[in-house]
């Protein structure tokens, strides 16, 4: 029977050891994760409903929307963002693609190289970045850039560092450093073709009466030159931190 306890006693502690060490790598390893760096505050939302609230860094919450009071960071394995006050943001991740949903606001971007598929979701269509050509005279050896919703427009733009190619709803778009892109939605008003038009007058409708016909979201895709001002912002936005070798990762304030 004291045989029997014995082992009972190892098998307990052996899984116990287990069950640390595992905690511990798990631990270990959500320590390395997604984190988030607010400046004043962050709301978490769920719908409706406010699910949390952000005052100093955290785990960055997957599929959640954020909200901003100042500037947030946020440092991801292979992206440094920074989002500016008042943007509405969240970001998904999988095993093969990253989502970056943007509802209102603008985000500054720093990056060296993307390891995921990752996408730009504005609500005037989908921004995916495809490659980025890093430019080799450059010290920093990073692209940096912004993407900014308004209502009916959203706009990406590169300041410096290289060129980045993306789809978007027209196909494949290349942004040089100094450029942008912009996404609207415009109404396209179909009418009955002309050809086709009912005869009114048999049909006892006053020729007066105006035709209705029906309209159509359309989404265009333009080429524009970055602004001082955007250029401005991006390299106030982005001058905290976001270096490759870990270094200070907070918010820059105005």
């Amino acid at each position: 029977m004291r045989f029997f306890r014995s082992k009972t006693i190892e098998i307990k502690m052996v899984v116990f050891v287990l069950t640390f060490l595992l905690s511990s790598q798990g631990l270990i390893a959500f320590a390395g994760s997604d984190r988030i760096y607010p400046s004043k505050k962050v709301t978490l939302h769920r719908g409706d409903t406010i699910v949390g609230v952000y005052t100093k860094e955290a785990p960055l919450p997957d599929g959640t929307l954020l909200s901003t009071e100042g500037r947030s960071a946020v440092k991801l394995e292979d992206v440094y963002l920074v989002a500016e006050d008042q943007s509405e943001f969240s970001i998904s991740t999988s095993s093969q693609q990253r989502n970056l949903f943007i509802k209102k606001g603008t985000i500054y971007f720093k990056t060296s190289g993307i390891k995921h598929a990752f996408t730009f979701l504005t609500p005037d269509g989908p921004i995916g970045i495809h490659s980025i050509k890093l430019n080799a005279a450059y010290s920093d050896s990073s692209i940096k850039g912004y993407v900014a919703v308004t209502e009916g427009r959203s706009e990406m733009g590169i300041a410096d560092g290289g060129s980045m190619d993306v789809y978007t709803d027209e196909g494949l778009t290349t942004i040089q450093s100094g450029n942008k892109i912009i996404l609207a939605q415009a109404d396209m008003d179909i009418g009955v073709p002309e050809a086709e038009e009912p005869d009114t007058a048999s049909q006892g409708v006053p020729q007066t009466e105006e035709k209705k016909g029906w309209s159509k979201k359309a989404t265009y895709v333009t080429l524009g030159v970055l602004g001082v001002a955007a250029a401005a912002g991006i390299a106030i936005g982005l001058s905290g931190g976001g270096s490759d070798d870990g270094g200070d990762v907070s918010p820059s304030r105005p």
